[in-house]
């Protein structure tokens, strides 16, 4: 269903993606792991103004399709956001990044893509943001403790694309995007997929 692009392909394309944690340590079978990933795809989507159409989340990968917003930022550079930042927030979680909300910065905060009047509401979902963050972190301690054995959380360094190529591709890869938990033997009531969380889906224009 997908390739591994080692030249990347730009333009007003929708993108299915996939990508691997290194070393395919199954750092998802966590809820709360599970629960950042969730949010931290809703914040890709403001940082970015990608549409999303599905998503899965699986144990050790995830495979999303979206189209991105050239203008600001181009699938690559939206994977590059999402990789650092899910990472850095993952390590947090577990441990192994200092957090200091008051030194905690974002990328970008003052973004092309909000007017003027509408910055401050951004650095307020940002702090949102960070609150959440904590609150895990404290959750993860409650639950583990800080002598776990689960070691630090990297993505693989590339990921796999593929460019949709009609309606037929695009219905074809959408409906493996949201039932892929089944193609793993993940519980029939998986929660981390775009089947549990529509709102968060863009239509597809005709």
């Amino acid at each position: 269903m997908h390739r591994n692009s080692q030249k990347r392909i730009y333009g007003e394309y929708i993108y299915f993606i996939t990508c691997n944690v290194r070393g395919s340590y199954p750092f998802f079978i966590n809820k709360i792991l599970c629960d950042l990933w969730i949010e931290e795809i809703k914040l890709m989507k403001i940082k970015t103004n990608a549409q999303l159409f599905a998503f899965c989340l699986n144990y050790d990968h995830f495979h999303i399709l979206i189209k991105p917003d050239n203008k600001i930022a181009n699938y690559s550079k939206v994977m590059q956001f999402f990789k650092r930042h899910t990472s850095r927030n993952i390590n947090v979680i577990l441990g192994y990044n200092e957090y200091d909300l008051k030194k905690f910065t974002h990328e970008g905060t003052e973004r092309i893509l909000y007017p003027e009047g509408e910055i401050g509401q951004y650095r307020l979902r940002m702090h949102e943001f960070d609150e959440q963050v904590a609150g895990f972190r404290s959750d993860f301690v409650s639950k583990f403790g800080d002598n776990h054995d689960i070691p630090k959380f990297s993505w693989q360094k590339s990921f796999y694309d593929h460019i949709i190529r009609n309606k037929r591709d695009l219905d074809n890869h959408i409906k493996y995007t949201l039932y892929n938990y089944s193609k793993h033997n993940l519980p029939d009531d998986w929660k981390y997929t775009g089947l549990r969380y529509t709102e968060m889906l863009d239509e597809v224009e005709e």
